[in-house]
C-alpha cells in the first residue's frame, strides 16, 4: 500500500513539473521540417504518443560545458532545433537527466525520440537512426512517419528567456551531477547514443 501511495504521488510531482513546462512553449503554425542551409543542421527532439505524459522534459544544447535551453517538450510535441555541424551534446531532463551524442553533417536533419526512464525518472534522448533494422528508433520502422506527422510542432516563446536566466544555475549543477555518470558508460553503449553522420536525412 506504501508503495502504490509513494507512486501516486510521484506521478502527481511529475504531472505537476509537466505542467509548469509548459508556459514556456507556443504551437507554431506549420508542422513542415525545411532543410537546413548547408553549414547547418537540424534536430528534431520528438516525444510520441505512447510516451508517457506524467514526466516532463527540457532539452539543451550543451556547448563547451554551457547549457542553451533547446525547448520544454511535452507528450505529442516537437522540437525543431537549429545548430552548427559537427560534434554535439544535447541533455534531457526529467527528475534525472541523460545525454544524446551527435557527429552531425551540414545540410541535413537528425531525429531524437525523447522517452521516460522508468528507473530514474529521467528522460533518454534517444537516436533514430537511418538505417537500423534491429533498433526499435529507426526511419526504417513502419511507425517513424506517424512519429513525425503525429507530434505538433512548439517553439521557445517569450517567456522562455527570462525562465531560463532564473534557472540556469540549478541546471547547470544537474549537467555536471549527471555528465560526470555519463562518462562511465561503455564506449558501445555511448556509440548507442550518437546520431552519425549519415542519420541525417536531407530533403
Amino acid at each position: 500500500m506504501d508503495r502504490i501511495l509513494k507512486t501516486l504521488s510521484c506521478v502527481a510531482v511529475l504531472t505537476f513539473l509537466a505542467g509548469c513546462a509548459s508556459p514556456l512553449m507556443t504551437e507554431v503554425g506549420s508542422s513542415e521540417i525545411r532543410p537546413p542551409a548547408p553549414d547547418k543542421v537540424k534536430v528534431v527532439f520528438m516525444r510520441t504518443s505512447f510516451v508517457a505524459s506524467a514526466i516532463g522534459a527540457e532539452i539543451f544544447e550543451v556547448v563547451d560545458g554551457q547549457l542553451n535551453f533547446v525547448g520544454a517538450l511535452p507528450k505529442g510535441t516537437k522540437i525543431v532545433y537549429e545548430t552548427t555541424p559537427g560534434q554535439k551534446v544535447f541533455m534531457a531532463y526529467g527528475t534525472a537527466a541523460d545525454f544524446i551524442l551527435g557527429n552531425l553533417a551540414g545540410g541535413r536533419i537528425y531525429y531524437s525520440i525523447v522517452r521516460p526512464n522508468w528507473g530514474t525518472g529521467g528522460m533518454i534522448p534517444t537516436p533514430v537512426k537511418t538505417n537500423a533494422n534491429d533498433r526499435e528508433f529507426s526511419m526504417q520502422s513502419p511507425e517513424f512517419a506517424s512519429w513525425v506527422s503525429g507530434t505538433k510542432l512548439y517553439a521557445p516563446n517569450a517567456q522562455a528567456a527570462g525562465w531560463f536566466i532564473k534557472e540556469k544555475a540549478r541546471y547547470q549543477g544537474i549537467y555536471s551531477e549527471y555528465w560526470s555518470r555519463f562518462q562511465r558508460k561503455t564506449p558501445e553503449e555511448k556509440v548507442e547514443r550518437t546520431l552519425e553522420p549519415q542519420d541525417g536525412v536531407r530533403k
